[in-house]
């Protein structure tokens, strides 16, 4: 299951296939079923969308559409495959009474059923708007039957409802966003999404959530926005990890203080270490966790490590000399370091990942 336009080094990853249950004739359907979608009244084949139960085990009934094989084949090189490919002609009814039905068990009938009204020239049902999670389905469906180009012309007024994502919904509809804007060639969204995917949003891996929610994503863009921002993490808190270690170093070794003196006294090294360690307990990132254990955002984390509030012992008189430690302070060092990090960030699409994506934009661009 790939865009047809995807070199073989970006395969899609998907959920689950929608398998195809094999072509069969069956008389007509159960009085459990629902009425059949008539699409086309000279229709020769029935689409029998929808699983028979749900997530719970419980009945649900299929919606039939009756649609025309040559118009499916003409607008899916799957459906043609699938209707008119190898034993094809034995799948076919043979009598009056039986009618030729084609399983799609995985299948979502009210996304299927927008592919097949426009299919069918039925313009006036289409909508003139959908939700997130519909456009979302409605292109994991067409990216199966390579049927995305059919939506071009409604494509702008359906893109509004992308819009306005909450961070608190963020984790689960932004992959979503990525996925349409993938598949509908919309560059600057996904350049977007994929960036506020990387920087802004909180918790565990996306990868996680993709798998337990079955989210299908663009090839490799969710598994690197998780690589870029676990080493980012690690990064960020490496700079404060190095610090510490230069707090607590050992006599034997250059100490940070400026005015250190051979088996003086630590109190410079002291009041800068608990005080950093202070900040940091009470972001709940001490002890310093491991990049993997980190929930904050990038953004997040950045915010919470350029807030330390570092204290030294301001000056300090020393047989009538008077020095100041304000210079031992690391603050300025620190926050060298954490907005170079920041500033280095490498991007969340690769030029393979832009390259695609332009294709299928111009694909679109062409019906």
């Amino acid at each position: 299951m790939a865009l047809v336009l995807l070199p073989s080094s970006l395969e899609v990853k998907s959920p689950s296939p929608p398998p195809t249950e094999m072509v069969h004739m069956q008389k007509n359907p159960s009085p459990r079923s629902t009425s059949p979608v008539d699409l086309d009244y000279h229709g020769d084949v029935k689409l029998r969308v929808g699983q028979s139960k749900d997530a719970d085990g419980l009945a649900i009934e299929p919606t039939y559409f009756t649609a025309c094989s040559r118009t499916l084949a003409r607008i899916s090189p799957v459906f043609d495959r699938m209707l008119y490919g190898h034993f094809a002609e034995a799948r076919k009814p043979t009598t009056p009474d039986q009618d030729w039905i084609v399983n799609l068990p995985n299948d979502k009938p009210e996304p299927m059923g927008i592919l097949l009204g426009i299919a069918h020239c039925q313009f006036l049902a289409v909508p003139k708007t959908l939700t997130l999670d519909q456009l979302y389905d409605l292109t994991v469906l067409t990216n199966y039957y390579d049927a995305t180009a059919l939506l071009s012309p409604w494509v702008d007024s359906w893109i509004a409802c992308m819009d306005g994502i909450s961070k608190q919904d963020a984790r689960v509809l932004l992959p979503k966003v990525l996925w349409v804007a993938w598949e509908l060639g919309k560059i600057s969204i996904l350049e977007d999404t994929a960036r506020r995917m990387l920087l802004e949003v909180d918790g565990p891996p996306f990868m996680d959530t993709c798998e337990e929610e079955d989210i299908q994503t663009p090839p490799d863009v969710v598994e690197r926005i998780d690589a870029i921002r676990t080493q980012t993490t690690r990064s960020l808190l490496e700079v404060v990890g190095d610090m510490t270690e230069a707090l607590v170093v050992v006599d034997e070794r250059p100490r940070w203080c400026r005015h250190a003196q051979w088996m003086g006294h630590h109190k410079c090294e002291s009041m800068i270490l608990g005080s950093m360690t202070f900040c940091l307990a009470r972001a709940g990132l001490w002890p310093l966790p491991d990049a993997e254990e980190v929930e904050y955002s990038i953004l997040g984390l950045y915010g919470k490590l350029t807030e330390l509030v570092i204290h030294d012992i301001g000056e300090e008189r020393l047989h009538d000399a008077v020095r100041s430690h304000a210079e031992c302070n690391p603050r300025r060092h620190v926050l060298r370091r954490l907005r170079s990090i920041m500033e280095e960030l490498p991007s969340s699409l690769t030029e393979m990942h832009m390259a695609t994506v332009e294709k299928q934009r111009h694909r679109l661009m062409a019906t």
